[in-house]
């Protein structure tokens, strides 16, 4: 049996049930091929669904011979079931002949209306072919008529991705900047029937929810979608950013894109975070099914610029007898290179910056538990005997080398280094 797919939009199946026409036409047919002696007198044909139910409209409908035109079977029975019955005293069935399902004539597209249940994913038709008065079957054959697809999908297509930049004491990105953006590109797919078609409003609210690992230092955040900007709401750990649009009319095989922008408030000290994401279509049209799009998709990152190295435990104590060191090597003999910064976690959970020089290539660069704390102290702030700190090298990993040692009461110890990548050379 040859039939075309109808697709129908899943926002529209997954809220109410939806009636489909124009499924079935000329085009469309049947050729038996599992008749007893190959052909059947005074056949009874049986047209149902597995999903829903079938309409005939006022032309009537009939099963057609697609040689001549001439009609095999009328129309018995079944109308607003999901089952029509044909049957005829004395005309023929035959193997290998195509039949159609046509109006009560055989002169035009049978009127059909087909109803998709609520939650539907598809709709298979099948015909079977035999005698009523044995119930019989000689000849069976099914094909989908209707696939219910979603219309709407959404992606990421450009991420979060400035650097935090030494230059700018980790309060700005690289050149100054204090803002960043990534975008979600919304799709909508050409179908049969889509919301468009259907919806009893256009009005929809595209919500994108992003969730980065810290909100510290963040101002605000935007979401354009090139014709409007509407300002997020921040929240304790996100922003809410909601484009209020007429995207139920969004034209099927387009697709929109929405903006995100996040701006840093350029005076906070930033750390290093994750983004993510969810999408939400809410539709205000109550026969169309609110739709999640996406849920925790990456958007990206703010990363230091430079190599970071993760001071877990950082020990200051003479009275106690407490030190640490940390040795840098570095072989990158650019000028610009080997310039070290500190980001050091002070005793009220705040960060402090410190400019610590730059590394000569080649020779060791020394960075005591003391150095430390007298800037962490020149700030105003304080320190525990043990605290924690980052150190950030401008130049690439695999030219720097790390060591660290902690003395206590006479007992060294190896402090372990971190990195996001594990190539620091110990």
């Amino acid at each position: 049996m040859f039939l075309r797919q109808k697709k129908v939009a899943k926002e529209l199946v997954d809220a109410a049930a939806v009636n489909a026409t124009s499924v079935i036409s000329y085009t469309n047919t049947y050729k038996p091929s599992d008749i007893n002696l190959g052909s059947l007198n005074g056949p009874t044909i049986s047209v149902s669904v597995d999903n829903g139910k079938i309409y005939v409209g006022s032309q009537g409908v009939a099963i057609c011979n697609s040689t001549d035109n001439a009609t095999i079977a009328t129309f018995q029975t079944g109308n607003g079931t999901n089952q029509l019955v044909f049957s005829h005293s004395s005309n023929t069935v035959s193997n290998g002949v195509n039949y159609w399902i046509g109006n009560s004539t055989c002169n035009g597209t049978a009127d059909l209306t087909f109803e998709i249940p609520k939650g539907a994913s598809s709709v298979t038709l099948t015909i079977k072919t035999g005698v009523a008065t044995t119930q019989q079957v000689f000849d069976t054959a099914q094909a989908q008529i209707i696939s219910v697809v979603p219309q709407f999908s959404a992606s990421v297509i450009k991420k979060l991705s400035k650097q935090i930049d030494y230059a700018y004491d980790f309060k700005r990105f690289e050149g100054n900047s204090t803002s960043d953006n990534g975008t979600i590109k919304l799709n909508s797919v050409d179908l049969d029937v889509d919301v468009r078609d259907k919806a009893n409003s256009n009005a929809t609210n595209f919500i994108v929810t992003l969730k980065p690992t810290d909100m510290a230092g963040i101002a605000n955040a935007t979401i354009d979608n090139s014709t409007a900007n509407a300002t997020c709401s921040k929240g304790a750990d996100k922003f809410t950013c909601n484009a209020t649009n007429d995207i139920g009319s969004l034209n099927p095989g387009n697709f929109r894109e929405f903006t995100i922008y996040v701006n840093a408030t350029g005076t906070d000290v930033l750390s290093e975070r994750r983004f993510t994401v969810d999408a939400f279509l809410d539709f205000a049209a109550n026969n169309v099914a609110n739709k999640t799009l996406l849920t925790n998709a990456p958007f990206g990152e703010w990363e230091y610029k430079g190599t970071v190295i993760y001071v877990p435990i950082i020990g200051h104590a003479p009275e106690q007898g407490r030190y640490t060191t940390i040795r840098l090597q570095s072989k990158d003999k650019s000028s610009y290179a080997n310039k070290v910064r500190a980001l050091i976690l002070a005793s009220d959970g705040s960060l402090v910056t410190a400019d610590l020089g730059q590394i000569t290539a080649g020779q060791p660069f020394t960075i005591t538990g003391g150095d430390l704390k007298a800037k962490v102290e020149a700030a105003g702030k304080t320190v525990g005997d043990t605290f924690a700190a980052i150190l950030i090298v401008t130049t690439a990993e695999d030219s720097l080398f790390a060591y660290a040692v902690f003395d206590h009461q006479g007992v060294s110890r190896r402090v372990p280094l971190k990195v996001k990548d594990g190539k620091i050379v110990e």
